[in-house]
């Protein structure tokens, strides 16, 4: 099998682990990435690549996979033939392990946590016993705002730490070692959120991934799956997202503070992104947060 590529992940405004709450996407490529990856199968029938197995998901399947840990989720040509209109859909959590921050990672009632995510380097699928339990909690996740999402995250984590009801899907930890691509990501990441409010240059992030641009382009857009340009604009959208939370900042101030030139720019680009303008941002969460 051919190696993976590295996938950068890239955060949610407001939040410190990216929650997807959607149909799954069945068109990218084997990939691996520093955060753990939790899995919940809602609707239809999926196949996967997990590390160097070859597997078939279904309604109700609760996976968690380590860092690092090679995957792809794929159609399943059985489900597509019985209902062509349908998609599998599902909730991913992704989250590094120190996405708390390192002290709170080494506190020492987080013991089980860290246990668990060491046997998650062989990937773990959970059985109807703990299901019970996370389930729920997991489907209430896409009900409640940002911080209860959090408290939630972490509850069926415990509960999933607690629980021998599982199996795992390999016989040993399956990794890669993406030191040296992870080292590059992690420089152009560094230069994007160090001047996103600045105009940015796709050959001064050539630079820093030692690439032709033309080959930095085809890197970046293998790497994430978006244009670099698409990766920018989601950085600031998500800064404007928590400067949308001061009533003292006009959307005017907001959209210049965030690094874009444009106002009708801004509203489009906001739109495409969280699926509401920048005024129905603002209103729904100073609602929501008071």
């Amino acid at each position: 099998m051919y190696e993976p590529s590295y996938r950068l992940i890239n955060p949610q405004a407001n939040r410190s682990f990216v929650f997807k709450w959607e149909a799954f996407d069945l068109t990218t490529r084997w990939h691996c990435h520093p955060e753990l990856e939790l899995i919940y199968f809602m609707k239809g029938r999926s196949n996967a690549i997990i590390g160097n197995g070859f597997n078939e998901f279904e309604a109700g399947n609760l996976v968690l996979l380590g860092s690092n840990f090679p995957h792809v989720l794929q159609e399943n040509p059985t489900y597509r033939l019985q209902y062509p209109e349908e998609k599998p859909f599902g909730l991913i959590i992704q989250f590094r392990e120190d996405f708390l921050g390192e002290p709170f990672r080494n506190a020492p009632e987080l013991h089980p946590l860290r246990n668990l995510f060491q046997l998650a380097k062989r990937g773990l699928v959970f059985g109807e016993k703990v299901g019970r339990i996370a389930k729920p909690l997991l489907e209430q996740m896409n009900l409640v705002q940002d911080a209860r999402k959090l408290i939630l995250l972490l509850e069926i984590l415990l509960s999933l730490a607690e629980s021998d009801d599982f199996s795992f899907l390999l016989h040993e930890d399956y990794y890669f070692d993406f030191s040296q691509d992870e080292e590059r990501m992690w420089r152009v990441k560094q230069y994007v959120f160090a001047n996103f409010k600045e105009q940015l240059s796709i050959d001064k992030a050539a630079e820093l991934a030692n690439l032709s641009k033309t080959a930095f382009c085809r890197y970046f857009k293998s790497r994430t799956l978006k244009t670099f340009t698409r990766f920018i604009n989601e950085v600031r959208v998500a800064y404007a997202c928590k400067q949308l939370l001061n009533r003292d900042f006009s959307i005017g101030a907001v959209c210049f503070e965030a690094g874009f030139n444009s106002l009708s720019y801004f509203d489009r680009i906001f739109k495409e992104i969280t699926g509401k303008t920048p005024q129905e941002y603002r209103q729904v969460s100073l609602f929501i947060h008071g």
